[in-house]
């Protein structure tokens, strides 16, 4: 027989076996390659999505009522990414959007949030009749029967539309609904600046590994005809430009809430404090009355939105020639990373000088 001590010993060891070590942005570094890439302005960041979309930058709106309304929309769709209206209006409003974006000849690259109800479904069948070809199923824990059904009755209706689908953290989330029929899973639960998700129910994932284990899961179905595997967008936790060269090691297109809001194309007037210009930014589960998992904050204005495009897209460009790579496809190619402690993290940002 064991003794006591040899049998506690075991009883530790199998009960820390059930914690997976999770990073996210800020623990991690990629670590520099040689590099051909002769200028940034050489790496090409098209991104080729399904149902015959293709996007000039990897970049796509939040949903969220102070990011992303017709005005955003159109000026995202403009500059090469992909705008996703909110759905946190009533369904007039979102109906009369569309119509506003579609009227301006810019409805291509926008699509529509919506939720899983049924009024949802018969707005979407509506917009859909009337050309809107892209939609996101928006629903906090994506991985969830209702959601599933839905996107299948979506997929059933609306048979070449591209549909998003998520929130979900992990790859049997992101199996579920691209069997269900989505063409892109939307990825991350309770990384977002504003998510107070993971400190309300305690639920979550670091979002770098999240990315990195969905992008590893192996899709497989037998039922589905076309095995492509799904594409990911990284949605929450994206900082700066650094942030989402990491997320695009595992991700297709990379979701930005926090730093569009604030800008002259989100929603809502500029606030002043003490001097300081300010836009309102809210959670997009702040707008339910029972059940909150967001919280209403003050960004810093930021002016016209092309130049926080601007900025991010030239980090990005200058992350792919660090890696030597020319395209976002090779970037994703055995990316190494090297884990860092927290001094490390401080000399990573400008310290020691006044700025």
């Amino acid at each position: 027989m064991p003794e006591a001590k040899e049998v506690e010993a075991q009883k530790a060891s199998a009960f820390f076996s059930m914690f997976i070590p999770g990073f996210t942005f800020d623990d991690v570094l990629l670590v520099p390659k040689y590099s051909t890439v002769k200028s940034r302005a050489d790496v090409d960041l098209s991104v080729k999505l399904p149902r015959g979309f293709e996007l000039k930058i990897p970049l796509v709106t939040a949903p969220m009522k102070t990011v992303c309304g017709p005005e955003m929309a159109k000026a995202i769709a403009d500059l090469g990414g992909l705008a996703l209206l909110h759905r946190f209006d009533s369904y007039e409003q979102l109906y009369t959007n569309w119509i506003t974006i579609k009227g301006g000849g810019g409805s291509w690259y926008i699509g529509v949030s919506i939720g899983v109800k049924e009024e949802d479904f018969s707005l979407a069948r509506k917009l859909y009749n009337d050309g809107c070809k892209i939609f996101c199923v928006d629903v906090a824990h994506g991985d969830h029967e209702t959601v599933r059904d839905f996107v299948i009755r979506l997929r059933d209706v609306c048979a070449d539309a591209l549909i998003i689908a998520g929130n979900v953290a992990t790859p049997s989330g992101a199996q579920l609904l691209w069997e269900a029929g989505a063409d892109i899973i939307r990825a991350g639960v309770g990384p977002g600046s504003l998510c107070s998700t993971r400190i309300e129910t305690g639920n979550g994932y670091p979002q770098l590994s999240a990315l990195k284990n969905i992008k590893e899961h192996p899709f497989h179905s037998f039922d589905k005809e076309d095995l492509t595997p799904p594409m990911i967008i990284a949605d929450g936790g994206i900082r700066s430009a650094g942030d989402c060269v990491k997320a695009l090691c595992f991700s297709d297109l990379v979701m930005i809430g926090n730093l569009f809001a604030g800008t002259d194309e989100a929603p809502g007037d500029i606030i002043t404090v003490s001097g300081q210009k300010f836009k309102q930014y809210v959670g997009s589960s702040t707008h339910k009355q029972r059940h909150v998992e967001g919280v209403v904050g003050l960004v810093p204005y930021k002016g016209p939105v092309q130049d926080v495009v601007t900025h991010l897209v030239e980090g990005i460009r200058s992350g792919c020639s660090y890696q030597g790579v020319h395209n976002l496809q090779d970037l994703k190619k055995n990316p190494e990373f090297v884990v860092i402690s927290n001094a490390g993290l401080i000399e990573s940002h400008p310290h020691n000088v006044r700025i």
